[in-house]
């Protein structure tokens, strides 16, 4: 089946980059945020791009410079101090801080002095990716179409600057500010989040969720970014539950049956029969803008006040804003500490998402959001089963992570921990949310006439496999 290819986004009138001999207009503040279109994610840039991490030279970063008028035509970029922060970080990337020294010292707030680096990482399978085909075409492109569609200065929900980002075919590559001076990078590996961090991860997915509430079609919006597994998209999503989780579910079953007797078999069976059911109720109002991978790892915290700065928005997307909260807590916050905080937390986001956006008071109240959550717990079950669809072959012959005791290497074993431990506290979740009841209950009562986002129709992909 043929892609879609979508439309070009509009463009602010000013400065002149020049690339393949095509003109693109746009003003400087844009181009801090740079709002790509369709040009920047298929065609040529003018200058040449790295391929791999060694690539990232001073040439580049004064190639780029220039073309963003970031920098004079007669200065470059003299000295490039540049280290590896992240190998293989998130499902895509390697990750590195550049220092720049220039031949003329720039003005104060010109030219910048760190940046860093997120390029195509090469070990695309290092976390049992469901397809490297999702990967090239949806995800590293979705955080890209985020920054070049979202022009909306006036959100109180904090994300770093954007200051170049390409995509096309296997090479990806964005370069954005470095957070590391004024942030704290949260440890996922180090344990569950502490209360102050839980409260400031409440404070900013509700200035998020209630700022972008119900304006996923206005022109400032990044309106055609999607979520492969909170809902994005109504046409493709029940698509991807039925080909993907059944698989991951399996694998599941058989690598993990003490957690499987605390979700009980039977909510995965009735979770089995209501895929479209469970994808409709995910597209269902309330609607806003959502992360969709909102855990410790992504989050820097402020040394000065702790609140937030979201990176990797490789899925972030339009659906249930409950999602969100449900992938935190289910991927970030340790059970014990959930339970014991869960009523004070949800009052935190509730009350600031109404004080964002007082309007949301009348149509939306704590109630639904415990029956929404209650479904949304689902989510971040779900992105571990489309992580195991790919260990498959592991757990079958018992190899990587999936070895006997002993005879893991540390990474095995690091990985190991970590599924077991994520899929602990989501288990808790499930059972707790009784998810199982509602999936029993009312969900199929959902309004199916939703619009849906337009997107490539890839998921035939997975028919033949």
């Amino acid at each position: 089946m043929a892609k879609v290819e979508p439309e070009p986004l509009q463009q602010a009138p000013a400065q002149t980059i020049i690339g393949n001999g095509i003109e693109r207009k746009m003003s400087m503040a844009a181009s801090r945020n740079l709002p790509l279109d369709r040009y920047y994610l298929k065609g040529d840039v003018g200058f040449e791009l790295p391929k791999k991490i060694e690539d990232v030279d001073k040439q580049f970063f004064t190639n780029l410079l220039h073309a963003q008028n970031l920098l004079e035509p007669d200065n470059e970029v003299t000295e490039l101090d540049a280290k590896i922060i992240g190998a293989d970080k998130g499902f895509t990337s390697n990750v590195v801080l550049a220092k720049l020294k220039y031949k003329n010292p720039p003005s104060p707030g010109t030219s910048p002095e760190k940046l860093v680096v997120k390029i195509m990482g090469a070990g695309l399978r290092i976390k049992g990716l469901i397809d490297s085909f999702i990967v090239h075409s949806i995800i590293f492109p979705n955080e890209i179409r985020f920054f070049a569609e979202n022009k909306d200065a006036t959100c109180p929900a904090h994300y770093p600057t954007n200051y170049f980002a390409h995509s096309r075919g296997k090479d990806h590559i964005m370069v954005m500010e470095d957070l590391n001076d004024v942030a704290i990078c949260g440890d996922g590996a180090a344990g569950g989040a502490s209360y102050d961090q839980c409260v400031q991860v409440m404070l900013y997915l509700a200035k998020l969720h209630g700022h972008f509430w119900g304006k996923r079609h206005e022109k400032n919006s990044p309106s055609s970014v999607q979520n492969l597994f909170a809902g994005s998209d109504l046409n493709i999503y029940p698509l991807l539950l039925k080909k993907v989780m059944p698989t991951g579910i399996k694998v599941f079953r058989k690598a993990f049956p003490h957690i499987l007797e605390k979700i009980g078999s039977e909510t995965l069976d009735t979770m089995s029969k209501r895929w479209k059911a469970i994808a409709r109720i995910y597209r269902s109002e309330p609607m806003t803008l959502c992360h969709g991978d909102m855990k410790l790892d992504n989050i820097f915290f402020k040394k000065t006040d702790g609140s937030v700065i979201a990176v990797d928005w490789g899925v972030c997307g339009w659906g249930n804003p409950m999602a969100d909260l449900s992938y935190f807590f289910g991927r970030s916050v340790e059970t014990v500490d959930r339970r014991k905080w869960w009523d004070e937390l949800l009052d935190i986001y509730y009350n600031e998402l109404i004080s964002v956006n007082p309007s949301i008071k009348s149509i939306y109240n704590k109630e639904k959001m415990i029956t929404d959550l209650s479904y949304t717990s689902l989510v971040p079950f779900f992105t571990v089963c489309g992580t195991l669809k790919g260990l498959q072959n592991d757990v079958v012959n018992q190899t990587g992570s999936f070895a006997p005791e002993g005879q893991r290497s540390t990474d095995d074993q690091i990985k190991r921990v970590w599924m077991d431990q994520s899929l602990t506290r989501v288990a808790e979740l499930i059972k707790d949310s009784n998810t199982k009841e509602s999936l029993e209950s009312s969900l199929i009562k959902v309004d199916p006439s939703l619009p849906v986002i337009p997107c490539c129709c890839f998921w035939t992909m997975w028919g033949n496999k």
